[in-house]
């Protein structure tokens, strides 16, 4: 008996359809073994020696591992194919490999789970890459280093519980400087003229003023706009240019991990890890290929299969004379992968592949794109029209018109938008010197926009750039960051908490190298060259260990908390002593504090949570101060009440946020909303005297348009409460 050990129970699955019955499949279930949860399991004086341990969720699939392992002729290790694989099959065979074994221990890789791919790979089975486990050991030991030497200081210094981490801190820096750009920004007033023509014909023309007597228009305000707009009225209006012109759009190259995950982004409002987390279960599933990588070159067989589709089921004048190639531009490609794309091209998304919900969505983009890729540009017939009147003044339209649909016929074919297709804008066929009648002009105000917020496709996107991280890393960072409540949500949109502020400023001022994007870009450069053998990893930690570890010790005796937490001065005067109010960070949020601290000690909370946009709700007087009020305030894990007199008052209670119901079981309850650590559900106020709670708003079941949802979700709610 061989046996065949991948990471999740779906692979093995998989697998067992392809392998023949003499293979014994399990799961290892993730990694095996890792480093220690307490303590910092890496001896920085003996070469950074790392100490692993086996996690108790991971001992008794490791026991049942061993005692298949012992009947075994043969184990192969079939992991995926980039360093976090290549570690787990190294850590595998440290734990399965007994003292005195000569057992055959082989490594096999493939990139799609296919028949054909899977009988390849254990046709020429090899060994483990020891560069790429290094690179991951590396990777591993750096951020451990960073996270568990740096975290502490920032609990002393700014406040219990933050982390610091050497990509999550580059990305909250990213995201904390683009808010200050915008803060920072003055709105411009700008005011354009729009007229409306018409011909003989019924279409009307709307167009936008743009020169006057040769000259750009530039309107500031609206007076000059009301002036220009009597000026424009007077004249007699003629088309005096159409020209047209023929344009190309080339398809977009097949998908790498950070362009699906901003597509989906874009396209369904998919946050990465939840793009990521769907692509592991079509790769699992054998749909597609492997989801982490930075390649864009699709296989010979596949491009083949691809171009006879497309002439099979648009023509021969959709696709190319030879296949379109392309070519990765980051310098930085991780492992030589493929492009994502489908394992059949012939598998055309509809319900009959056996996919679903999001699984469904990313399969259809990538399928899409791995087709579209390969096809020819479209064409689109491009007028531009100016008409002018005696008095100088011209006003400019613009249209286009699909001439060959090319690449975007596919979308059409299976009903998915990839692409924000242009829209046909068809302008009446018109000749120069056409008379054009005026039907109205109106003066639009514009002001200047500040740049965008990051979404999760933006923040990708901008990292990719700087060459932070990779392919492995992005879901996790921007997992992480929001987690951590450095970064918090408007829409789609990535905004930074007042901590985020405080701890950036206080990396970029005193520990430049961990939030600084060149120093970032660079050490990933390094991990690179480690992972191909041509640097050894613990020269490269050592280098930015020794300086690191004296700066924390100095920074440790140097920073003061007082300092650090100062967010800026307010508009307030003190009312005690007269300073200038501080704003301040403190553990429930921003407060007031004056200037002159610790010789004046006033201080008095910002506008309470429930006193935005209306009247301050009365939660009661606080029971443990004379004056006091309990306001509703919003912290790490939600919403709860707190003193007004705070900091002088640190009186807290929890927050019971009431839906209007009482409880179904025991009726003298209120039913309230609660957060578990992973989603939302309703409890009753009485707990734990009533133990009643629902996955679904009561109302919505009472009002019979849903069922409990303990009974349709595979999780209990106990576990997660």
């Amino acid at each position: 008996m061989k046996l065949v050990i991948v990471e999740s129970p779906t692979k093995a699955k998989t697998l067992s359809k392809i392998l023949p019955q003499s293979y014994s499949i399990k799961a290892s279930m993730g990694h095996i073994r890792d480093l220690p949860k307490s303590g910092l399991g890496v001896d920085v004086e003996k070469d950074f020696t790392l100490t692993y341990e086996v996690p108790s969720k991971a001992k008794k699939v490791l026991t049942d591992l061993k005692k298949t392992a012992k009947e075994a002729e043969e184990i192969v290790l079939a992991t995926d194919p980039d360093r976090e694989g290549e570690a787990i099959a190294w850590h595998l065979e440290e734990l399965l490999r007994g003292k005195k074994d000569t057992r055959v221990f082989s490594r096999v890789v493939f990139h799609e789970l296919t028949k054909e791919a899977i009988n390849e790979a254990f046709k020429n089975p090899g060994k483990i890459d020891l560069d790429l486990v290094d690179a991951q050991q590396a990777r591993r030991v750096l951020d451990r280093l960073v996270g568990y030497k740096l975290s502490p200081l920032l609990w002393k210094k700014v406040m219990y519980g933050l982390s610091a981490g050497r990509v999550q801190s580059v990305a909250v820096r990213l995201v904390v400087e683009r808010e200050r750009e915008r803060q920072a920004f003055n709105p411009e007033e700008y005011w354009g003229v729009l007229g409306e023509f018409q011909n003989g014909s019924k279409k009307k023309i709307r167009a936008e003023l743009s020169e006057i007597n040769g000259k750009k228009v530039e309107i500031k305000n609206g007076g000059q706009a009301e002036e220009i707009k009597a000026g424009a009225l007077k004249g007699t209006y003629s088309v005096i240019s159409l020209k047209k012109s023929e344009r190309k759009k080339n398809p977009y190259p097949p998908f790498k991990t950070s362009t699906l995950q901003q597509a989906m982004a874009n396209i369904y409002g998919f946050n990465a890890k939840k793009t990521m987390r769907a692509a592991q279960g079509l790769f699992e599933k054998g749909y597609i290929t492997y989801h982490r990588t930075d390649s864009l070159s699709l296989s010979p067989h596949f491009i083949n299969t691809a171009r006879e589709l497309i002439k099979k089921r648009f023509g021969e004048t959709y696709l190319p004379a030879t296949p379109n190639l392309y070519k990765t531009k980051s310098a930085n490609a991780q492992e030589a992968h493929e492009a994502i794309r489908p394992t059949s091209a012939h598998a055309v998304p509809s319900k009959s592949i056996g996919l679903s919900g999001d699984e469904f969505k990313t399969y259809s983009i990538i399928w899409l794109r791995s087709l579209e890729c390969q096809m020819n540009p479209s064409i689109y017939e491009q007028t531009s029209l100016s008409i002018g009147s005696d008095e100088g003044y011209i006003f400019k339209a613009s249209g286009s018109t699909v001439l060959f649909e090319g690449w975007l016929a596919v979308s059409k074919m299976v009903g998915v938008k990839e692409d924000e297709e242009e829209t046909s804008s068809i302008l009446p066929e018109l000749v120069e010197g056409t008379k054009m009648k005026l039907l109205e002009i109106k003066n639009e105000q514009h002001f200047t926009q500040p740049p965008a917020r990051y979404n999760d496709a933006s923040l990708i996107k901008k990292m990719e750039e700087m060459g932070v991280g990779r392919p492995s890393t992005y879901a996790p960072t921007l997992s992480t960051i929001q987690d951590r409540k450095y970064v918090l949500r408007d829409g789609r949109y990535f905004y930074p908490n007042d901590v985020a502020y405080v701890v950036v400023d206080l990396l970029v001022e005193h520990f430049p190298e961990i939030v600084d994007y060149n120093f970032t870009a660079l050490m990933e450069e390094s991990l690179d060259k480690v992972a191909e053998g041509k640097v050894q990893w613990v020269p490269v930690i050592r280098e930015f260990y020794k300086p690191f570890e004296k700066k924390i010790l100095a920074k440790d005796k140097e920073l003061n908390k007082r300092d650090v937490t100062n967010l800026g001065d307010s508009e307030e005067k003190c009312p005690e002593c007269g300073r200038v109010l501080v704003f301040k960070l403190g553990k429930f949020g921003k407060f007031l504090s004056c200037s002159g601290y610790p010789d004046c000690k006033y201080a008095k909370p910002l506008e309470p949570l429930n006193g935005v946009g209306g009247e301050d709700e009365d939660f009661g007087k606080c029971d443990k101060c004379e004056d006091g009020i309990m306001v509703l305030k919003q912290g790490r894990f939600g919403k709860f009440l707190a003193c007004s007199n705070y900091p002088k008052c640190k009186n807290t209670k929890p927050f019971l946020d009431k839906i209007g119901m009482k409880c179904p079981q025991c009726g003298e309850g209120e039913v309230v909303k609660k957060k578990s650590k992973w989603k939302e559900f309703y409890g009753c106020s009485r707990y734990p005297d009533c133990d009643w709670k629902s996955w679904k708003n009561p109302m919505v079941v009472a009002s019979g348009n849903g069922e409990d949802s303990e009974k349709e979700s595979g999780d209990s709610i106990d576990s997660l409460v």
